[in-house]
C-alpha cells in the first residue's frame, strides 16, 4: 500500500511508467528500467540517481504487492490533478520513450498510452499524436503469404516473453522451410529478416490482424492447423511454453477457426 506521508508526484509518475514497462508484458528489461530512472531524473533534477532509484524500487513494491490496477488508476487520477497540460503532454512523450526502450512497442503498450492520453484529455494534441505514432502497418514491397506466416512466428517467439534467442530462430527456419521447399536456407532467412524488421518497426496491432486475415483467406483448415502447430513448436523452442504464449496461440486458433489443445503443452 502507498504511504500517504512519503508518496510523492514522482512516485505517481513512476507507477504509471512501471505499469507501462512491466504491467503490459510482465517483463521489466534493464533498458526499460534505466530509461524510467533517466526520465524521472529529468522531472526532478535536484535528486541524486540513488534517490530516484529508491523511488522506483518503492513504487515497484507497491505495484507488485497491492492491487496494481487500483494503484495505477489512483496515480493517473492524482497526476491529472497535479500536472499541468504541458506536463501531461510531457509525461505521454516520456511514456512513449519508455515503451520504445527495449526496441519493440507492444500493442498492449500502445493501448495503455492511448488510454492515458484519453483520460488526461490530451489525445487530440498534435504533439501527443506525433509521439504516439510509433509505427505503420504498410507492408514492404514484395510481401507474401510466407512473410505473413513468418510474422506470426516472430510475434510468438518474441511477444511471448519479450526475448528472441537462437533456438527460436532455428525453429522458425526449420518450420518455414516446408512451406516453400524451393527456397534454400539463405532465402528462408531473408524472409524472416524482412518479417522481423517489419515487426521491429513497431507496426501496431493492425499489422498482425492483416497477416492473420491473409492466412485465414489463403489457407484451408488443415494448413491453418499446420501454422498453429508451427507456433506451438516455436514457442517451446526455448524449453517452455509460458502462459502468455499459450494465450496468444489460443487466441490465434480461435481467429483462424481451428482447434488446438494446449493442456499438455509445457
Amino acid at each position: 500500500m502507498k504511504s500517504t506521508d512519503d508518496w510523492t508526484r514522482l512516485h505517481d509518475l513512476a507507477m504509471v511508467f512501471l505499469a507501462l514497462a512491466y504491467g503490459t508484458d510482465k517483463v521489466l528489461s534493464d533498458e526499460e528500467l534505466d530509461t524510467i530512472v533517466d526520465v524521472l531524473r529529468d522531472w526532478r533534477g535536484d535528486l541524486e540517481v540513488k534517490v530516484v532509484q529508491e523511488v522506483v524500487v518503492e513504487t515497484l513494491a507497491v505495484f507488485l504487492e497491492g492491487s496494481p490496477n487500483d494503484e495505477v488508476v489512483d496515480s493517473i487520477i492524482s497526476l491529472s490533478k497535479s500536472l499541468s497540460r504541458e506536463e501531461r503532454i510531457r509525461a505521454i512523450e516520456d511514456a512513449v520513450r519508455i515503451a520504445k526502450a527495449d526496441g519493440i512497442v507492444l500493442g498492449s503498450e500502445q493501448t495503455l498510452i492511448s488510454s492515458l492520453a484519453t483520460t488526461w484529455k490530451i489525445k487530440t494534441d498534435m504533439r501527443v499524436q506525433d509521439a504516439m505514432s510509433v509505427g505503420t502497418h504498410n507492408r514492404p514491397e514484395g510481401w507474401t503469404l510466407l512473410h505473413d506466416i513468418g510474422l506470426l512466428y516472430v510475434v510468438i517467439a518474441h511477444g511471448g516473453d519479450n526475448r528472441l534467442d537462437e533456438r527460436e530462430i532455428t525453429a522458425m527456419i526449420d518450420r518455414m522451410s516446408p512451406w516453400s521447399p524451393e527456397l534454400d536456407e539463405g532465402g528462408i532467412r531473408k524472409i524472416l529478416r524482412t518479417a522481423l524488421s517489419f515487426y521491429a518497426s513497431e507496426p501496431g496491432p493492425e499489422a498482425l490482424r492483416e497477416s492473420v486475415a491473409s492466412i485465414e483467406d489463403s489457407l484451408p483448415a488443415p494448413q491453418r492447423l499446420a501454422v498453429l502447430d508451427d507456433l506451438i513448436h516455436i514457442a517451446g523452442a526455448d524449453g517452455h511454453v509460458n502462459d502468455n504464449e499459450k494465450e496468444m496461440i489460443e487466441s490465434l486458433a480461435r481467429t483462424l477457426d481451428v482447434n488446438v489443445n494446449l493442456t499438455e503443452v509445457d
